[in-house]
């Protein structure tokens, strides 16, 4: 019995922890104001091939530029990362440039740096 329960909980968890991983995909976008800019930032999130634990990362930055309450026009900036996912820890990792972005499974969002961003599509 001991062991059918134990069969049944780690099946339950390995169940889960893909389920986790495929709600990692889609586009999560987070707004931002201050005295000096106000923008929108988007990360659109896709596996990279059919590797396991591969993404990649297309983030678009929508900045106006403020100065003595005048503002300039939007710049658009877009990047493109490739990141490895660790389920155990949640995150997202890009080794050539050391970006970290934590996954919250639970309330769909990433976090970069202090920003966090809302998970608004699949």
């Amino acid at each position: 019995m001991k062991y059918l329960f134990l069969s049944v909980l780690i099946f339950a968890f390995g169940c889960n922890s893909k389920t986790e991983e495929s709600q990692l995909d889609g586009v999560f976008t987070t707004a931002y104001e201050n005295e000096f800019s106000k923008g929108d930032d988007t990360l659109i999130v896709r596996k990279a091939n059919s590797g396991e634990g591969i993404y990649q990362i297309a983030r678009h930055i929508g900045v106006v530029k403020v100065l003595d309450g005048k503002e300039f026009p939007k710049e658009v900036i877009s990047e493109t990362w490739t990141l490895e996912y660790d389920p155990n820890k949640q995150t997202l990792f890009d080794l050539k440039k050391g970006k970290t972005v934590i996954w919250n499974s639970g309330k769909l969002t990433l976090q970069l740096g202090n920003r966090e961003y809302k998970k608004v599509s699949k």
